[in-house]
């Protein structure tokens, strides 16, 4: 015996053949384009995005080019991932129904799978559809069918969506202590080391630089089962200071912060260039 949901499908997917052939009443097609736009909004507005997901909310924040991360961690935010996420809005489609008169629960909209909020405008996540494995997403009283390439960017949670460099630039680094060195930012805004006059500025700010700019391929929840090899602790300009362990070297490089319950995942080749002040370059 079919189920609801299958019931429902099947109405769906024969009002969608009707209305490409001879239009409908309910289902919406543009006749001087293919598909619908499913929001006015545009992401570059966007300055606000927030969701939930298994009991942990993410919120994020828009300034200047950067989004940042404020729940459940304050830290820069992958950029790309976001951008991805808030492309949503920019969907189009030709499969579009009024909300009225719909069973939300066998969309699986009356209890969505997630609910994101973008600045004011909220989009609800429902299932999947059974032919074709598209989403059903409900925008204000309207009912959508969308390729379900947006939700798995959410669901990776905060290993997805923070930053995948170890100290990002908008990061205002002051000092950085790692491989018995100290390395300090000077009024000039120069690097130098404290305890070693023999490197010269270029060696360091290649280093520098090399943390606040080279990607991790992954970033995965940290095992604090693991050794530790060594410890480097990068100081900001308000006075705090973030702790990074050296986990591994090979055969991938893989740096903590036990701090954000996160580590990275880097190729092996990164290694020098991230601890060896003679070969950062």
């Amino acid at each position: 015996m079919l189920t609801r949901r299958w019931i429902i499908n099947f109405l769906l997917i024969a009002i969608i053949a009707i209305s490409y052939f001879v239009g409908d009443r309910y289902w919406t097609d543009s006749p001087n384009q293919s598909s619908n736009p499913i929001s006015r909004l545009k992401p570059a507005d966007i300055m606000s995005v927030a969701y939930e997901l298994d009991g942990n909310s993410f919120v994020l924040s828009k300034s200047s080019d950067q989004w940042q991360l404020e729940t459940p961690v304050q830290w820069p935010a992958n950029n790309i991932t976001v951008e991805r996420i808030i492309a949503i809005l920019a969907s189009e489609t030709e499969t579009s129904i009024a909300v009225d008169g719909i069973d939300l629960t066998a969309l699986g909209l009356q209890d969505p799978k997630l609910t994101l909020r973008l600045n004011d405008t909220v989009v609800l996540f429902g299932a999947t559809n059974n032919i074709n494995d598209r989403r059903y997403i409900l925008i204000g009283s309207t009912i959508f069918l969308l390729a379900d390439v947006h939700l798995p960017f959410m669901v990776q949670g905060i290993s997805g969506l923070i930053d995948k460099r170890l100290l990002p630039g908008s990061i205002s680094l002051q000092a950085l202590d790692i491989a018995g060195l100290r390395l300090n930012k000077n009024n000039t805004r120069t690097w130098n080391s404290s305890n070693n006059t023999a490197i010269n500025t270029d060696q360091i700010n290649r280093l520098v630089s090399n943390w606040q700019t080279i990607e991790a391929g992954t970033i995965r929840r940290y095992d604090p089962s693991a050794s530790v090899q060594q410890k480097i602790v990068a100081t900001l300009s308000d006075g705090s200071s973030i702790e990074f362990l050296l986990m591994a070297r090979e055969p991938e490089l893989v740096i903590a912060r036990p701090d954000l319950d996160l580590q990275y995942h880097f190729t092996e080749k990164y290694f020098d260039a991230l601890f060896s002040i003679d070969n950062a370059g």
